[in-house]
């Protein structure tokens, strides 16, 4: 059987495969277990160099601390830390934005209105902002929600209605009061709207309605008087020139008698007796006549002798 082996070149082949392959078998076998040693160890070293090496972003500040300490601030880039010991805290301080929306705040004439406001700030102290202020997005929030109401409680509602740029620089004022405290910088204040609630509105409207109401009888009111004034006025004036032509025509008969009278005076027994009858025509035409001796004051009322004096001249 030796020699059908020997003479056989596949079946020599064959077993020389099988020799090399539980040669290396048998190597595996008794590296298998400085191999696994050396992948355990690899791992761990990719993953300490991996920790160990970070990066800070352009938009962010890094905070690091070791075991619970603050070490320094990271600037953007890449740093080196040891890993399980230290610890990085990336805050992000570029401009972030805020809304305060419908807030109810009392004006200084008592009115409720909803105001909203947009403002934004950047973080200008990290280390304080981090680790000084217990959330300090919400503790922000809330400060100018507060600075909000207050200055709101210091003006009308017309002012902040129509004079929104002074809130604004108001409010700005004390919130810059306070960014050091924060760690931050204020950068826009703005209020986007103020306006009553509905039922507040309803009764501004009903008031301006009653307002217009009363300026429009106010008006008439005033047309009226002027109306009457200028009808007593032309009624005054009518009656004065009357009275006055009454009294220049009186003076002229009275002027024109006294003339006739100088002329007849003293011309004869003719010119007496024109003289009685012209006293005679005058006591007819006036109303009253007063003829005292001194004593008494009788008045003499010759309207109606002379009104009986022409119906009996009338008479058949």
């Amino acid at each position: 059987m030796s020699e059908d082996t020997h003479n056989d070149p596949n079946a020599f082949g064959k077993a020389v495969r099988d020799g090399v392959g539980r040669g290396c078998l048998d190597k595996l076998y008794k590296n298998a277990l400085l191999i696994i040693i050396l992948l355990v160890v690899g791992v761990v070293v990719f993953s300490l160099a991996r920790s160990a090496v970070y990066k800070i972003r352009p938009y962010e500040r890094g905070l690091h601390l070791r075991g619970g300490a603050f070490v320094g601030i990271d600037q953007p880039g890449w740093h080196v830390q040891i890993p399980f010991v230290d610890t990085v805290i990336g805050v992000i301080v570029i401009e972030r934005s805020g809304m305060i929306e419908q807030l109810a705040a009392m004006t200084a004439d008592d009115v409720t209105m909803d105001v909203s406001l947009l403002y934004t700030y950047r973080v200008a102290d990290p280390v304080r902002y981090q680790l000084e202020v217990l959330d300090p997005e919400a503790i922000v929030a809330g400060f100018v929600q507060g600075t909000l109401r207050d200055v709101v409680n210091t003006h009308t509602m017309d002012e902040v209605m129509h004079s929104r740029a002074q809130i604004n620089q108001e409010v700005t004022a004390i919130l810059q009061n306070k960014e050091q405290q924060y760690g931050v910088e204020f950068v826009l204040i703005q209020i986007q709207s103020a306006s009553p609630p509905g039922e507040v509105v309803n009764a501004i409207k009903d008031r301006m309605v009653a307002v217009q109401l009363q300026e429009q009888a106010d008006a008439e009111a005033a047309q009226q008087r002027t109306l009457a004034d200028s009808q007593f006025y032309a009624a005054q004036k009518k009656a004065e020139g009357d009275a006055y032509q009454i009294t220049s025509l009186a003076d002229a008969q009275a002027n024109a008698l006294r003339i006739i009278l100088q002329e007849l005076e003293g011309k004869g027994p003719l010119a007496e007796q024109y003289i009685q009858v012209l006293i005679a025509q005058e006591l007819r035409q006036n109303s009253k006549w007063i003829i005292s001796t001194g004593d008494t004051m009788p008045v003499i009322d010759f309207r109606g002798i002379a009104t009986e004096d022409q119906q009996t001249g009338s008479a058949p």
